[in-house]
C-alpha cells in the first residue's frame, strides 16, 4: 500500500525477472516486452500514474527512444529512464540531450545502482505531480479571481459570458472536441473586455440591440481586452489564441500556423457569441440560425450542431432566409421577422410584403430612429408599387 508504480521494458523476459526481484521490494513493479505492450499498460494501469518507465533501448519494432518520446507526450510526469548496452551509450546521451529521458543505466546494471536511480526518478515524478497540481489549482484560482471581478463589475456581461459558456459545451460535445475546458474558458474570457465598456452599451449588447459605429467598437475590441489580461498567465497559451481569434484587431503571426483545434474552437466561441445576440434580440430559433447561414460563415459543421442542439432538424435551405441591412430590402421581399426600432416599437410587422411605399417608410422612420438590423426576409411575389 503507498508503494509506486514502475514499469519495465525489455524483449528479454530473463532480464525482466531479474529487474523486477530486485525493484519488487520497493516498489509495485509492471512488465512489458515490447513498446506497444507498455503502452497498452500505462493505458490500462488502474492503480494510479506510473512513476518511472525503465525501457530497453534496443527492442524489434518501437525502441526504447520512440517509446520514452510516446511516454513523455502522453504521459509528461512519469520519469522516463534507459537500460542499454555500453554500446549504445552515444544513443542514451543523445536522447537525454534532446529532453525526453531522465537518465540511462548501462547493462549489467549494478542492484545499488538501480535502486538508487529508480528511487530518484520515483522522487522527481513526486515533485513534478505537487507543481502540476499546485500550478493548476494556482491557474483555476487566478481565472476564478478574474471572472469574479467580471461579475461584480458587470452582472448582465457576466451572465451573458454564462449562456455563451453553456451554448459552447454543448457545442463541443455535439462535435466530440477535445480541450474542452479551455475552450469553456475561451468562451467565459471572451466577454472580460467588458469591464471597459459603459453599462448602457452594455445592457445593449445584453438584449441585441444595435450599437452606433462608436459603441460597437467598443465591443469588437472586447477579445483584445481578454488577451492583454490572460495572455501572461502561464498554461493559458491555447484560452489566448482562441480569444485572440474573435479579435478583428489583433496582429495574426503567420509564423505560427493555428492548429485545426483552435481553429474549430473559434468557429464555436464565435457561432455562440453571434447566435446569444440574435437570442437576445428575440428571434426565434430558426430564424436565428437563418442568419448566421446566411452570412459568409465557414463553420458549417458548427451551424449544423447547433441545429440539431436546438431542434431544428430540416436545414433551412439557404436563400430562403435572409439577414440584410435595411438599405438592402428589395421591393417584392416579403419580411420574416418583425422589423424593430432600437426602442422596441415594431414598425414593420411581419408577412409584410416590401414595396417602394414600404421602403420610403423605413427610410424616414431611419432618419429619426435606430433599426434593429438584420431584418430578415425570405422572397416574395414581386410587385410592381
Amino acid at each position: 500500500m503507498g508503494r509506486s508504480t514502475v514499469l519495465l521494458v525489455d524483449d528479454e523476459s530473463a532480464i525482466l525477472e531479474t529487474l523486477a526481484l530486485q525493484l519488487g521490494r520497493d516498489h509495485r513493479v509492471l512488465t512489458a516486452e515490447s513498446g506497444d505492450d507498455a503502452l497498452r499498460v500505462l493505458a490500462e494501469a488502474g492503480t494510479g500514474p506510473v512513476a518511472a518507465v525503465i525501457s530497453d533501448l534496443r527492442m524489434p519494432g518501437m525502441d526504447g527512444v520512440e517509446l520514452l518520446r510516446r511516454v513523455q507526450l502522453e504521459y509528461p510526469d512519469t520519469t522516463r529512464v534507459l537500460h542499454t548496452a555500453q554500446s549504445d551509450l552515444n544513443a542514451a546521451i543523445a536522447a537525454i540531450n534532446d529532453g525526453g529521458v531522465y537518465r540511462y543505466l548501462a547493462k549489467p546494471v549494478q542492484t545499488d545502482e538501480l535502486r538508487a536511480t529508480v528511487q530518484e526518478a520515483v522522487e522527481l515524478h513526486g515533485r513534478s505531480t505537487t507543481e502540476r497540481h499546485l500550478l493548476d489549482t494556482t491557474l483555476k484560482s487566478s481565472i476564478q479571481a478574474l471572472f469574479g471581478c467580471l461579475e461584480l463589475a458587470s452582472p448582465t456581461a457576466f451572465a451573458r459570458a454564462g449562456r455563451i459558456r453553456t451554448l459552447v459545451a454543448e457545442l463541443c460535445t455535439a462535435l466530440q472536441l477535445d480541450a474542452l475546458w479551455e475552450i469553456e474558458v475561451a468562451a467565459m474570457a471572451s466577454q472580460l473586455g467588458a469591464v471597459t465598456v459603459p453599462p448602457s452599451v452594455l445592457q445593449k449588447l445584453d438584449k441585441g440591440m444595435p450599437c452606433t459605429e462608436d459603441e460597437q467598437a467598443m465591443v469588437d475590441a472586447m477579445p483584445g481586452v481578454a488577451v492583454k489580461l490572460l495572455k501572461d498567465i502561464p498554461n493559458l497559451e491555447d484560452v489566448v489564441e482562441i480569444v485572440r481569434g474573435l479579435a478583428p484587431a489583433e496582429p495574426v503571426d503567420d509564423s505560427k500556423p493555428v492548429s485545426p483545434l483552435i481553429e474549430a474552437a473559434i468557429d464555436v466561441v464565435r457561432t455562440a457569441i453571434d447566435y446569444e445576440t440574435l437570442e437576445s434580440r428575440g428571434l426565434e430559433v430558426e430564424s436565428a440560425i437563418a442568419v448566421l447561414e446566411s452570412r459568409d460563415h465557414g463553420a458549417l459543421s458548427v451551424l449544423a450542431a447547433l441545429r440539431d442542439i436546438k431542434g431544428v432538424v430540416v436545414p433551412i435551405a439557404a436563400g430562403k432566409v435572409r439577414g440584410l441591412r435595411v438599405a438592402d430590402l428589395e421591393v417584392g421581399m416579403r419580411v420574416a421577422e418583425d422589423i424593430v426600432a432600437a426602442n422596441g416599437l415594431v414598425l414593420i410587422g411581419r408577412g409584410m410584403i416590401v414595396t417602394s411605399l414600404l421602403l420610403d417608410r423605413l427610410t424616414n422612420y431611419a432618419r429619426m430612429i435606430e433599426i434593429v438590423e438584420p431584418v430578415l426576409t425570405v422572397p416574395g411575389a414581386r410587385t410592381s408599387y
